[in-house]
């Protein structure tokens, strides 16, 4: 069929041209109704997909950042105090002979048949600072071993 006889074909023949349009259009809302549906299958929205990317986005790019600068410097903080002894603290044993003095002072004040009170007034408060020191320094040693036993896990 020569081209003026398709394009006459057409102008007057509409059943065969409408059928052909017909069939096109069946063939484009088919296509519509299975893209449809798979935009049904789709397991999360837009909107939620973005507002998750934007949570994940601000975690990544800003939240680890600030963060991650704070635990690292309060974890450098806590290990130059309890490994490195920044702040040189008194321990038990630095104060062991002025434990052992002070007894000897209660000793010696019971033998003159004196109260250690009248003979050193802060006794009691003196031996008690040195006893929680000792209470202290055993707190002191498990929170370096925590710090230990976390920095591990993390």
């Amino acid at each position: 069929m020569s081209t003026k006889e398709r394009v006459f074909s057409r102008l007057f023949d509409s059943s065969k041209h409408n059928t052909e349009l017909k069939r096109a259009e069946a063939n484009l809302n088919a296509k519509k109704k299975i893209a449809l549906g798979l935009v049904n299958e789709l397991d999360y929205e837009f909107e939620s997909v973005q507002d998750e990317v934007g949570r994940l986005s601000y975690s990544v790019d800003e939240w680890f950042d600030e963060k991650f600068d704070v635990w690292f410097d309060l974890g450098r903080e806590i290990y130059s105090v309890y490994f490195q002894n920044s702040e040189a603290f008194l321990t038990s044993d630095d104060l062991a002979d002025d434990r052992d003095r002070l007894i000897e002072i209660k000793t010696k004040a019971e033998e003159l048949g004196l109260d250690v009170v009248d003979v050193y007034p802060e006794y009691d408060e003196h031996l008690q600072e040195i006893d929680y020191l000792k209470d202290l320094e055993q707190r002191f040693v498990m929170q370096q071993q925590q710090f230990r036993d976390e920095s591990k896990s993390v």
